[in-house]
């Protein structure tokens, strides 16, 4: 048994959201840049299609394939330069993001434990880094995989009705079968939620941090589902304010992740803890791996000899 909150509360996004919304008052600067900052490299950085395709030049498509040969010919010549491009620029993100994503996760246990604002532990996460990187990498691996035979059969799917070779079963058939797979793939996705919180707090592996977060969502993924879900909404709720919003939903999110974790794991100090008495603490935390038992007390002094 984890010595934190109960699972159901621990992992109740609405608890979540407020105690995230409580730290960026306290927190501004802490919450919002470093949250941005992660959203913003952990998305790839946007969109930049419109970059090397010209929208307004396309003539009028009357079918999908005629728009996609358009397009297709508009960015043949830069090619060569457009697919090492994003795949260099996706590595550089990627690895900023797994950078930003352990500092973020320390600032947010800092200010929830003190109350205090460090932009600075942001930037301070060279000592896990290169787990993080791995272990982002190896996940996301995992699940592509877990995904891929969805992504094979829509393509069958395609080849077969663009010759007329598909018939009404078949494609019940085939939406039946992507539909049960897609359960698989949020099964393996939602094993992984942990994974960041693990490497940021946790002294393991990334293959550990894979087991420990696989053994922590074990039993909770349809709250961890339900947990997604309220995120997700948060995230599309601040896109419908003019995206204006989205500076604060996204890092409201992005602190959630962290929160949920530390409420799990170690929900019980809380009281102690400003999000829990509204007080400053000073800081004498040291770093601990937070899969430890705690240690032992010290033993009493001796007892002086008696005359």
């Amino acid at each position: 048994m984890e010595p934190g909150l109960p699972p159901a509360h621990a992992l109740d996004p609405f608890r979540s959201v407020s105690a995230a919304w409580k730290l960026l008052k306290q927190a501004p600067v802490t919450v919002l840049i470093g949250g941005l900052l992660l959203g913003f490299l952990g998305g790839g950085g946007g969109g930049g299609w419109n970059l090397f395709v010209r929208f307004d030049h396309l003539q009028d498509a009357h079918d999908l394939n005629e728009l996609a040969r358009q397009v297709f010919e508009q960015i043949r010549p830069l090619l060569f330069l457009l697919i090492p491009g994003i795949l260099c620029s996706w590595l550089v993100f990627f690895a900023l993001s797994s950078w930003i994503t352990v500092g973020f996760a320390r600032a947010v246990e800092f200010s929830l434990r003190t109350g205090k604002d460090d932009i600075a532990k942001v930037f301070s996460s060279g000592d896990r880094f290169g787990a993080m990187l791995l272990a982002r990498f190896l996940s996301g691996l995992i699940q592509f995989a877990s995904a891929l035979p969805i992504a094979v059969g829509g393509v069958v799917l395609v080849l077969l009705a663009e010759r007329d070779r598909l018939g009404a079963g078949a494609a019940v058939a085939c939406v039946c079968f992507a539909l049960l797979w897609a359960l698989l793939v949020w099964y393996v996705a939602l094993g992984f939620f942990f994974v960041c919180p693990v490497v940021a707090f946790e002294s393991c592996s990334p293959t550990q941090a894979l087991s420990r977060s696989w053994k922590l969502a074990r039993g909770r993924r349809w709250r961890l589902l339900w947990f997604m879900i309220v995120q997700a909404v948060l995230g599309f709720a601040g896109v419908c304010l003019c995206c204006i919003g989205a500076f604060v939903t996204i890092p409201l999110s992005q602190v959630m992740h962290f929160e949920a974790y530390l409420a799990l794991l170690r929900g019980e100090e809380f009281a102690q803890w400003w999000v829990g008495t509204g007080k400053l603490v000073l800081d004498e935390h040291k770093s601990q791996d937070f899969s430890s038992p705690p240690p032992p007390p010290q033993a009493p002094p001796p007892l002086p000899p008696q005359g």
